[in-house]
C-alpha cells in the first residue's frame, strides 16, 4: 500500500500535520456544494500554495460531464483529479488519454452493482492513475469488506483506493488483509460532520504509519 489520503481539508494546520505525518496525498472538495467540507476558489486557491511536492494534491468534484471535468482541470493545477461522476462508458471514451492518467475514478458500489463495477475496473484498469471503490462519499457508512474484498480479488493489475467507513479501529484490517493501493479516509477524522480533528489525524496517520512497518 502506497497511497495514503485525508480528503475534506479546510485548514493549513490540518494539511502540515498530514504531511509531518507521513500522509502521501492530501484531498479537497470542490465544486460540491452539498458538501460540508466544500471549498470556495479562493479558498482552495490559498491553500494549495506552498504546499511542498513531495505530497500529492488532489481535487475532489462531481462534474456533471467532461466539459465541467475539463474546466475543473484548467481552473485548478493539482496533481490528481478525483471524480464522483456516474459517467456512462461513452463518456469515459470521451476524455483525452493524457488527463485520465490524472484523474481517480471514484466508483460508487453496493451488492446490487458489484458486477458492473468490476467490469468497468477491467475495461478501464490501465488509463486512469487509479479507480476509488466507495459506499460512502464522506457519510461515514460502516465498511464492507466483503464487497471491497471480491472487487480486489476480480481486478488485478488496477490501482484500487479503498474509501467510505475506514476508521482507526478497521484499518489494520483493511490493510493487512485487502491490501489495496490505498486508503481515503475523511469522516472519521472528524469531531463533528465537516470538521477535521487534529488528534484523530495524527493518531490514525501514526497507526496507519506502525502498521506499514510491520508489512
Amino acid at each position: 500500500m502506497v497511497y495514503v489520503k485525508v480528503c475534506g481539508l479546510k485548514e493549513r494546520n490540518h494539511i502540515d500535520l498530514c504531511r509531518n505525518n507521513d500522509a502521501n496525498a492530501v484531498g479537497f472538495i470542490y465544486n460540491v456544494p452539498s458538501s460540508p467540507r466544500n471549498l470556495e476558489k479562493s479558498k482552495l486557491m490559498n491553500l494549495l500554495n506552498d504546499i511542498p511536492k513531495k505530497i500529492l494534491t488532489v481535487v475532489v468534484s462531481k462534474p456533471k460531464n467532461f466539459l465541467e471535468l475539463e474546466n475543473i482541470m484548467n481552473e485548478i493545477d493539482v496533481n490528481l483529479y478525483q471524480i464522483h461522476s456516474n459517467f456512462e462508458n461513452a463518456e469515459i471514451d470521451e476524455i483525452p488519454a493524457e488527463l485520465k492518467e490524472k484523474i481517480i475514478l471514484a466508483l460508487k458500489v453496493n451488492p446490487s452493482n458489484k458486477d458492473n463495477v468490476i467490469n468497468k475496473i477491467k475495461k478501464y484498469h490501465d488509463q486512469f492513475f487509479a479507480f476509488l471503490i466507495d459506499n460512502s462519499e464522506g457519510h461515514g457508512t460502516e465498511f464492507n469488506f466483503n464487497i471491497v474484498a471480491d472487487i480486489i480479488n476480480n481486478t488485478k493489475g488496477a490501482r484500487i483506493i479503498v474509501a467510505g467507513g475506514i476508521n482507526i479501529v478497521n484499518i489494520e484490517n483493511i490493510i493487512r488483509n485487502l491490501n489495496p493501493y490505498g486508503i481515503d479516509v475523511s469522516s472519521s477524522l472528524e469531531s463533528e460532520k465537516g470538521v477535521k480533528d487534529p488528534l484523530k489525524i495524527e493518531n490514525f496517520l501514526k497507526k496507519v504509519n506502525e502498521i506499514k512497518k510491520t508489512l
